[in-house]
């Protein structure tokens, strides 16, 4: 519950000094007040509250006035309304512009907690869904390109394999230099950590390696990329073909 900002709107000094140093701050709560509707609807633009707790009765304008304004303008964090003076049909107005709770003064420090508690609680959840959401985009933003550049890798791997294994066929025949032949067994070495690399990372992701003709994967367009990294280098960028594929 620490940390969320609660605007307090009451033309009353008393309440809000009770609310902000003796009820709210000690509760970890950031706090900011206004004593008019007025000058609530500036407070709420500045400092963008999680919470209002909002008086019904103001000077220059009401409770459910300001209230009004700010669903105009689309603000819609929740609000408590506070109120010595409330009736059945400013409840359903109030309700219906978005207040969670109808707090009657004088009201105990325990009563306006656990309505706190109540009206924010909501918004916690859908926040909680929201950092849910991004997570799971995030996920499936990995998944893809873990998928995506395994296709490269296990096509270059396949390619490179294949010259390896005749590079040293045709050494063996010719009696090559045994320092050569240890760069072919380095270099074949290479190649299968390579290939250890990529199944580590397909398991570590929870991937596999599918075809490209299959519907439930999204290949990325990260050609142009490669294309362009490996235009950087001389060897490359002398011929027509990159061999990204």
């Amino acid at each position: 519950m620490a940390g969320e900002t609660i605007l307090i709107v009451d033309d009353s000094n008393e309440i809000r000094i009770l609310l902000d140093e003796d009820i709210l701050s000690p509760m970890g709560f950031r706090i900011h007040s206004a004593a008019d509707g007025r000058a609530g609807l500036e407070a709420a633009a500045r400092c963008r509250p999680d919470l209002i707790l909002l008086d019904m009765n103001m000077p220059r304008m009401s409770g459910l006035e300001m209230l009004a304004a700010l669903r105009r303008e689309r603000f819609l964090a929740p609000a408590i309304l506070m109120t010595a003076y409330g009736s059945e049909n400013v409840a359903i107005e109030a309700f219906r512009l978005g207040v969670r709770d109808y707090i009657v003064k004088p009201f105990t420090p325990d009563e306006i907690l656990q309505s706190i508690d109540r009206a924010l609680n909501e918004s916690r959840l859908a926040r909680a869904q929201e950092e849910l959401n991004r997570n799971l985009i995030t996920a499936e933003i990995v998944r893809v390109t873990v998928v995506t550049l395994s296709h490269y890798l296990n096509n270059h791997l396949t390619t490179l394999k294949g010259g390896l294994t005749l590079l040293g066929e045709a050494l063996i025949e010719k009696a090559p230099d045994p320092y050569l032949l240890e760069i072919l067994h380095s270099s074949r070495k290479s190649a299968l950590s390579i290939q250890a690399v990529m199944k580590v990372l397909l398991s570590a992701t929870g991937v596999r390696l599918c075809s490209y003709t299959d519907s439930t994967t999204m290949m990325m367009d990260i050609e142009s990329a490669l294309r362009e990294e490996l235009g950087r280098q001389p060897e490359f960028a002398e011929t027509d073909g990159y061999g990204v594929i």
